[in-house]
């Protein structure tokens, strides 16, 4: 007789557990279909064109020391054949 409540306790446990398990993939799966959803929002395209443009913007703000440096080495050029005592001005 106690084996039989042991094997009866056993297996509602085993079934309350097994119900447990499907409600939460249920809810896995159903997130996952939320989370799916937001992905096609506009506002993730619009981040994804933004991180392109911080990419560009990156790229030109550190071209820009080296144009510096070629403009002042060609002013110094410049400054070399004007007369002495006149102004570039």
């Amino acid at each position: 007789m106690l084996w039989i409540g042991t094997i009866v306790a056993v297996l509602v446990f085993l079934d309350l557990l097994f119900v447990e398990l499907r409600r939460a993939f249920r809810e896995a799966k159903r997130l996952m279909t939320r989370v799916e959803g937001y992905t096609e929002l506009p506002i993730f395209a619009q981040l994804a064109t933004t991180e392109r443009d911080v990419d560009r913007i990156m790229r030109a703000v550190d071209a820009v020391a080296p144009l510096v440096e070629r403009a002042q080495r060609a002013l110094g050029v410049l400054r070399s054949y004007l007369p002495k005592g006149s102004s570039p001005g």
